[in-house]
């Protein structure tokens, strides 16, 4: 079950970063060749923050006000996505620890 919900999560990561390319796509060029890369390629979280971190930065030095409004919205929703997959791991590791006592004392 861990392992599921790290994968769905790091899916959900995935598509918001998607959705956020797809905004960017007309303000920025590479935007279209990160999505594309996104797509097709598996990558790892690391990876997916890194884009991400680009991605943050193309939002700051839009000059369009409308957009960097609605992108900064993704991207805002992006860090709560992370927020609560930090606190789901620490959640996961607390239960695993629980666990891992209940066992040594049977």
């Amino acid at each position: 079950m861990k392992i599921y919900f790290m994968q769905k999560t790091k899916m959900d990561k995935k598509e918001y970063l998607l959705k956020i390319l797809t905004q960017l796509e007309p303000i920025r060029n590479l935007a279209k060749w990160l999505k594309i890369l996104v797509e097709q390629w598996h990558l790892d979280d690391n990876l997916i923050d890194t884009i991400t971190q680009a991605v943050e930065w193309a939002v700051h030095t839009t000059k369009d006000q409308l957009a960097k409004e609605k992108l900064q919205k993704w991207l805002d929703a992006l860090q709560k996505l992370k927020q609560l997959e930090a606190e789901s791991k620490a959640k996961d590791e607390q239960d695993l620890a629980e666990l891992d006592k209940m066992l040594e004392e049977i």
